[in-house]
């Protein structure tokens, strides 16, 4: 699964192009103020995994990481991930091995 979430974290396609990778593979990238991590560096995957589940301010809710990259796809304009596919738990499982001996800090706390 690891193998696989890495293809799919640099595979490119949509109707922009992008990747995970477009918004995730540089340090102090930032979006509309929001910091991005780079999750391919390993002190900044693990800080960004370790905060999730993570309560979400502007929806009042506890957001899952599966909820998270629900949202990175729909905001690529990508098909819809659906909770619990291979591709879901491929991307997590990629992550989780990039963190891997980070400190959790769950439930985070996000705008």
């Amino acid at each position: 699964m690891y193998a696989i979430g890495e293809e799919i974290f640099f595979y490119r396609a949509g109707p922009h192009d992008f990747s995970c990778a477009t918004c995730h593979e540089q340090s102090n990238k930032r979006i509309r103020l929001q910091q991005l991590p780079n999750l391919t560096e390993h002190t900044e995957v693990a800080e960004a995994y370790g905060s999730w589940p993570a309560y979400r301010m502007s929806q009042g809710l506890v957001r899952t990481m599966g909820w998270r990259l629900q949202d990175c796809f729909r905001q690529q304009r990508w098909p819809g991930l659906t909770f619990g596919s291979e591709v879901s738990i491929a991307l997590q499982t990629y992550m989780a091995v990039n963190a891997a001996g980070g400190v959790m800090t769950a439930p985070g706390l996000k705008r």
